[in-house]
């Protein structure tokens, strides 16, 4: 018969087992999508910082990311738009309108890579960078330009969650679909 301080001892190195080797496999997820991206230390400071990103799994990641890139997408969004009425400067002001439009362009695109991650991954990928163009484009409409400095932090922060994006879907993708 078992004793009772064994059998607790065994529930115990089970539990142990089970809180510690998912957190390693869901690091190890994350190390491994962020070497894919453009900026790997970005990469992991945005997902280490981010809540539910270090129990996800790839897809889990798909989605916390996604919802992450609309959600600074629309962040974006209001402060180019809130910009747009105090603006005198006509070329400025069609230019903030103009980065308005990049920007919702790039929710829809966010909207419609969710749908894909729930049907096929590869598709996510063309929708993350149609809305990494997006950005871009406000990006070099604002180059040469005085604008204010949270559109530019935006486009920027934009591009580097699109790039974890892009690495995540690819790895779904691959995932599902391993070159044979």
């Amino acid at each position: 018969m078992v004793s009772f301080k064994s059998y607790f001892l065994q529930v115990s190195i089970l539990g142990v087992l089970l809180f510690i080797t998912p957190s390693n496999a869901s690091s190890k997820i994350i190390n491994d999508i962020c070497a894919k991206t453009r900026f790997p230390s970005i990469c992991l400071e945005i997902l280490e910082s981010t809540p539910g990103a270090a129990a996800a799994d790839v897809k889990g990641l798909g989605k916390i990311t996604l919802d992450l890139a609309r959600s600074s997408a629309s962040k974006t969004l209001g402060q180019i738009n809130s910009l747009i009425p105090k603006t005198t400067d006509p070329k400025l002001k069609e230019i903030y309108k103009t980065c308005s439009e990049h920007y919702d362009n790039a929710i829809g695109s966010f909207n419609n890579a969710e749908t894909d991650l729930n049907k096929g991954y590869f598709s996510m990928n063309s929708q993350a960078s149609a809305a990494m163009t997006e950005a871009g484009d406000c990006d070099d409409e604002t180059a040469k330009l005085a604008v204010d400095p949270s559109l530019k932090k935006g486009n920027l922060d934009l591009d580097h969650i699109c790039s974890i994006i892009l690495a995540t879907s690819t790895k779904l993708h691959f995932d599902k679909y391993p070159i044979q």
